[in-house]
């Protein structure tokens, strides 16, 4: 595939701004000792901006916070608390349980109206990855996060294409199956970096299936990660 076809391939496939859900650009951060911090912040092709901070608790234990908000009066916040473990050779392993939180607004062209609401996550994520590189301390990794994704939306003719449009709303309740893929790699120095993050999702409605949820599949972001041990 040519480079130019290549760029509107991924222009295409993330130029769903109006949506929902976005695949997040968190920070896999690798924490290896106790009383390490990351902070990273950053913004994503899908029109947002990021910050993750995370912090090694004890030996074994840390915790994360991350926030993600963009141009359409739209946001998400989690949490979660992880064990870390160094696995020799520089090769980090985390895993992470947690809790999200956010409200999300999509709107449809084809028939004026919009799909609001908000939606709650809970979900566990494993984390791999490498540290510590010889050329420019390069690190990277993977991270593969699961859950489920409840929402609370409200129709304003979204999903309705009758016409006039109806003034009565319709709220709708979902609970989704959440698989999200996330690829990193950071370079630059020993303590701040330039970070790169290729994200996916891919969900599966149990109720309402016959109604899409809006979301993006494919989600790309650069931000600044410091790291201070």
């Amino acid at each position: 595939m040519k480079p130019k076809q290549t760029l509107l391939l991924i222009l295409a496939l993330t130029s769903i701004t109006s949506c929902v859900y976005q695949p997040t650009m968190v920070d896999i951060p690798l924490i290896s000792q106790k009383h390490e911090l990351r902070v990273d912040a950053g913004v994503s092709i899908i029109p947002a901006v990021n910050a993750t901070v995370s912090y090694g608790l004890t030996d074994k234990l840390a915790i994360q916070t991350y926030l993600n908000t963009n141009t359409y009066d739209s946001y998400y916040l989690q949490g979660a608390v992880g064990y870390y473990k160094n696995l020799g050779n520089n090769k980090i392993m985390e895993i992470y349980g947690g809790f999200g939180s956010g409200e999300g607004d999509a709107y449809s062209d084809a028939n004026p109206g919009n799909l609001k609401g908000n939606y709650q996550s809970y979900f566990a994520q494993f984390n791999m990855g490498s540290i510590n590189g010889r050329f420019a301390h390069m690190e990277s990794g993977f991270g593969i996060k699961t859950g489920m994704l409840h929402s609370n939306m409200t129709d304003m003719n979204y999903y309705d294409k009758t016409y006039p449009l109806s003034t009565s709303h319709i709220n709708y309740s979902d609970n989704s199956f959440l698989f999200e893929p996330t690829f990193f790699f950071r370079f630059g120095g020993e303590r701040l970096k330039v970070n790169f993050k290729m994200g996916g999702c891919w969900m599966y409605k149990f109720t309402n299936i016959d109604k899409y949820f809006p979301y993006s599949r494919l989600n790309l972001g650069i931000g600044l990660n410091y790291n201070l041990k």
